[in-house]
């Protein structure tokens, strides 16, 4: 488990995994899955309801749109997969858009996302928070933070890589759930 989680990291400088990965995939089909043997298809990747989009307010009571510090969606995830002789390799770009309130006067936004791993017995097992930090320039009220994320899923067998989940969200509080349920249902 240490070993899996020390696997999440974000690529910064590296070439993304999500450009490697078909190279990876032409590369080792052969000798892995046979000859003629297509490898397992990617696990599942998706943001989970109601953790897909957050608003921060201001410290206080107030609750109106005057009140809004900023308000985040994550985007449409891209990525892809491949598979080596002991574990599946899996990177994921996470676009988060994030567009500034009126009560933001500091034009920083700051927010948190995380990647959790679920077997395929649906247990979480494994699972990092990132924070992200975004400065709007002078005239900019809407900004889009693309992450790419690359990790690395020891398997006993690999035709098991399908059945894992891959689950992202914003880290939000009650409150914040609450509130995107009630526009859920508007």
């Amino acid at each position: 488990m240490k070993r899996l989680l020390s696997a999440l990291t974000r690529s910064f400088l590296r070439p993304p995994l999500f450009f490697m990965v078909p190279a990876l995939l032409l590369a080792g089909c052969g000798s892995m899955f046979g000859p003629s043997a297509p490898p397992p298809a990617c696990p599942d990747a998706r943001v989970v309801a109601n953790l897909e989009r957050m608003t921060q307010y201001r410290p206080g009571e107030g609750r109106d749109l005057t009140d809004v510090l900023f308000e985040a969606r994550i985007g449409d995830l891209a990525g892809a997969c491949g598979y080596d002789e002991e574990s599946l390799e899996v990177g994921i770009i996470v676009p988060i858009q994030i567009a500034r309130g009126p009560a933001n006067q500091e034009r920083v936004a700051r927010l948190e996302y995380f990647v959790a791993i679920q077997n395929p017995e649906g247990t979480v097992i494994a699972k990092r928070s990132f924070p992200v930090e975004v400065a709007f320039e002078r005239n900019q009220s809407r900004a889009l933070f693309t992450d790419e994320l690359e990790q690395r899923i020891p398997l006993a067998d690999l035709n098991q890589g399908p059945a894992y989940r891959i689950l992202l969200g914003f880290q939000l509080s009650e409150d914040q759930v609450q509130d995107n349920i009630r526009r859920r249902q508007r």
